[in-house]
């Protein structure tokens, strides 16, 4: 996804605890993987009563039991994309070690493996790895792969437990990426990453127990190690700890990445609940207790957490390092805590780094509700609400910016998006106590999904069927190939294997510019109902001009939950079967692109995704809108390519009621997002990148302006805006990443320290009302424009590395 991912120096694999960690890019700031415990309160939660799964518990969850179809069409004949762990030797009984069995669940199959001079990356090998109920002791690390998926049964009482023996010492029980030695005699102890964490996607973790108690109590050891980029979860994990009085254990380790969602999480015990650093990050309902510090913030960019449950702890969040940027916090609460939350800022005013917004805080008897430099109380303790309270920068839009540190007026929440008091939430659904009666499989509605066949008839036959008989689609992993819109009517639920199967639109129907037409209509225009999708990736195959890749119509009916989207993700390029790779569109920075020579093949989608006006109630969480910028298959090298996509997100849905958790969309020519006649929308923590090949050409190539899809104007040398926003209200946006890191693939206009920036404005807001906390800009010269004036200079705004604005609200 980007090139100059974050790196770390060193990182051994066991009984290291501090790490030399980068604190913004290109500005490493030490810090220390292990933090120093803190004075708090000693009433720990008691580790000693194991969760043992249901001794009824029939293993009946559908997944386990539903036939296992799915294809992986570039790899051989026998290659099986479901592994369940007892098929591989795994006893999950809680005596015999299940280590070996469960990593070579993992492996089997010559994947994409971490190793000194592995594999780069791949969407060729997918896998999902099933643990059925039971709990399975490990003695080493269970060592992930790239493109996986590590899915136990989430029924009650028989979610599935990893159990670290007796003794346990290594760093971490789940590696997401391993640390490889890549030493010479040039660079020794050159520990590094397998994968950079900036371009680890599309992988998921869900459904266990992590139970690391029984660890030694010196040892410092992890539950799961998660540096990664987009398009991965971890999501319904109970972390168990031993009790924080005498331990070193975490919970949770991230180190680096460009993230990325999680939810649903649950830490009890340890001395760190979470340790993360990561370009941006949106968390969502974690409840953690009993830790010494519930969240140690290594640094971040921008960071939102929403409905955090902190009890019995020490501190509940830590920002005390340098290199945290900006946080947002929402819908929480923090009780029975010594220091709820504490930053140590002491850069000169205007602060240059701990920008924060939070809003909607209960604290509980708490000693102290917030703490800065040495300690000092900003904000008493007791029991009471916290309506809202920042610090660090803040832009009228009228006058220059204001540094602040202080309770602000919340946002008035319209009653459409919110739950009682509190941000509407929905966590995927996973049917468990569902039938296996109630799925129909693709593959056996006559789908092939070999990327081969024209599964378009099937597809739509199947989607039609089952909404009218209330089934549940399982989407087999593969790839299906169409040649028409496919078309999900209301009342559809698809759930996609692995990680992840692929619709692709393929043909003459999706290359009229002119005349677009989408390749998923879910609803048709002026529709009512909803749906749910999980699971999926929609993808284009060559020049696909045409293409919306997802059109989203339905209104939900009144008093219904809206719409869902789940891990529903659009790829556009860089991946096998795409004929959009290195081979067939290289970057060509050397050569001055025109509409003359701009080569046409690589115009890929005229749109990743329209939420038309017809639509009313929708929930996105955890999606990501990509055009490729560098090729995935191992061998290329996550060498760079240009491929050319019109148009990012579009919302014009008259009547809002949308949700967009842990969302991003980067890459597309005109836009990112782009908000128009719209209203009562949410986004949290929303994350852009400018197409790396602009402005060669610019964003006047290769699609030019159509007006009935509201597209900006564009000049000579102007770059696609990250965000638009044009005649809306009621827009609330907590916490931005808009990111412009090359010009012409040129990176160091967005170097650090530089008076020159790769684009000059990036952020449009054409009469509308918007509030923004903690807007976070890399690489452009203004922040923000209002009716074509420009305002926020980044030199006004620097926070480290990026540009930072804690509260933005116009008018």
């Amino acid at each position: 996804m980007r090139v100059l991912a974050l790196t770390l120096s060193t990182l051994l694999a066991a009984g290291v605890g501090a790490v030399n960690l980068p604190g913004h890019r290109h500005h490493a700031a030490a810090a220390a993987a292990h933090a120093a415990r803190d004075n708090g309160p000693t009433n720990d939660s008691s580790t000693s009563s194991l969760t043992i799964p249901n001794p009824l518990c029939k293993n009946d969850y559908w997944l386990g039991k539903i036939a296992h179809q799915g294809l992986a069409p570039f790899v051989g004949a026998g290659y099986k994309v479901f592994r369940n762990v007892r098929d591989y030797g795994a006893y999950g009984d809680g005596s015999h070690d299940d280590t070996k069995a469960i990593n070579d669940a993992i492996s089997d199959g010559n994947r994409c493996a971490p190793a000194p001079n592995g594999c780069t990356g791949s969407t060729k090998t997918p896998a999902l790895i099933y643990f059925p109920a039971g709990t399975y002791l490990v003695k080493g690390s269970i060592i992930d792969y790239y493109y996986t998926q590590l899915i136990g049964d989430p029924t009650p009482g028989c979610m599935p437990i990893l159990k670290a023996a007796e003794g346990y010492r290594e760093r971490f029980l789940i590696d997401g990426d391993l640390y490889v030695d890549r030493s010479t005699p040039e660079k020794p102890n050159n520990f590094v990453l397998a994968w950079g964490a900036t371009n680890v996607f599309w992988r998921q973790i869900a459904n266990f127990e992590i139970d690391i108690s029984a660890a030694p109590s010196d040892a410092l050891v992890a539950g799961i190690h998660w540096p990664t980029g987009q398009a991965t979860s971890l999501s319904n994990i109970i972390f168990r700890m031993a009790p924080r009085t005498n331990t070193m254990q975490q919970g949770l380790f991230i180190e680096e990445g460009s993230g990325g969602y999680m939810g649903d999480l649950t830490f009890i015990g340890g001395d760190q609940a979470l340790v993360v650093g990561n370009q941006q990050f949106t968390m969502r309902n974690l409840i953690i207790s009993g830790a010494n510090i519930a969240v140690k913030q290594l640094w971040s960019w921008g960071w939102t957490y929403v409905g955090v449950s902190i009890t019995d702890c020490g501190i509940g969040f830590d920002f005390t390092s340098a290199a945290v940027g900006s946080i947002t916090i929402v819908d929480s609460v923090i009780k029975n805590t010594e220091v709820g939350i504490t930053f140590n800022d002491t850069s000169p005013p205007p602060p240059l780094n701990n920008n924060f917004a939070f809003e909607n805080i209960d604290f509980v008897n708490v000693d102290k509700a917030i703490t800065g430099e040495k300690g000092g109380v900003v904000v008493a303790g007791g029991t009471f609400n916290l309506p809202a309270w920042g610090r660090g920068h803040k832009d009228t839009g009228k006058s220059g910016p204001q540094t602040f540190q202080g309770p602000f007026t919340p946002n008035a929440r319209p009653s459409s998006l919110v739950s009682g008091t509190k941000y509407y939430t929905r966590s995927k659904p996973q049917y468990e106590g569902v039938p296996l009666s109630s799925f129909v499989s693709a593959r056996d509605a006559g789908a092939k999904g070999n990327g081969v066949t024209d599964d378009t008839a099937a597809l739509n036959k199947l989607f039609a069927s089952a909404a009218a008989k209330n089934k549940i689609v399982f989407l087999d992993a593969g790839i299906y190939r169409v040649t028409e819109t496919i078309k999900i009517p209301a009342g559809s639920r698809i759930i996609g294997e692995a990680a992840y199967p692929v619709i692709l639109s393929s043909g003459a129907f999706f290359t009229n510019a002119f005349k677009p037409k989408p390749v998923i209509q879910i609803g048709k225009p002026g529709a009512k109902g909803s749906i749910e999708w999980s699971n999926t990736i929609v993808s284009t195959q060559g020049a696909q001009a045409g293409a919306i890749l997802i059109e989203f119509n339905l209104e939900v009916h009144r008093n219904d939950a809206p719409s869902g989207l789940w891990d529903v993700h659009t790829r556009i390029g860089g991946f096998a079967g795409s004929n959009l790779q290195l081979s067939d569109c290289p970057k060509t920075p050397n050569t001055e692109i025109t509409v003359l020579n701009l080569n046409q093949q690589c115009i890929a989608a005229f749109m990743s995704i329209h939420v038309t006006k017809h639509a009313k109630g929708l929930y996105m969480e955890n999606t990501w809108f990509w055009v490729a910028d560098h090729d995935i298959e191992d061998g290329a090298n996550n060498q760079q390519i240009t491929v050319y996509a019109g148009r990012g997100l579009l919302i014009e849905s008259s009547k809002g009621q949308i949700w967009l958790y842990g969302t991003s969309v980067e890459h597309h020519q005109m836009y990112e997002y782009q908000l128009v006649d719209t209203e009562e929308i949410f986004m949290g923590q929303i994350q852009t990148e400018t197409a790396y090949y602009q402005n060669n050409p610019g964003a006047q190539l290769p699609f030019t302006q159509n007006k009935k899809y509201y597209d900006p104007s564009f000049g000579p040398g102007d770059f696609g805006w990250a965000l638009r926003v044009v005649d809306s209200k009621k827009v609330f946006i907590y916490g931005a990443g808009l990111y412009s890191f090359f010009d012409n693939y040129n990176v160091h206009c967005s170097d650090e320290g530089t008076t020159t920036r790769c684009q000059k404005r990036i952020f449009s807001l054409e009469k509308s009302s918007i509030s923004v906390y903690n807007l976070n800009t890399v690489g452009t010269t203004y922040m923000i424009t209002i009716d074509g004036v420009d305002t926020a200079r980044f030199t006004e705004n620097l926070d480290g590395f990026i540009a930072s604005v804690a509260l933005f609200r116009n008018p």
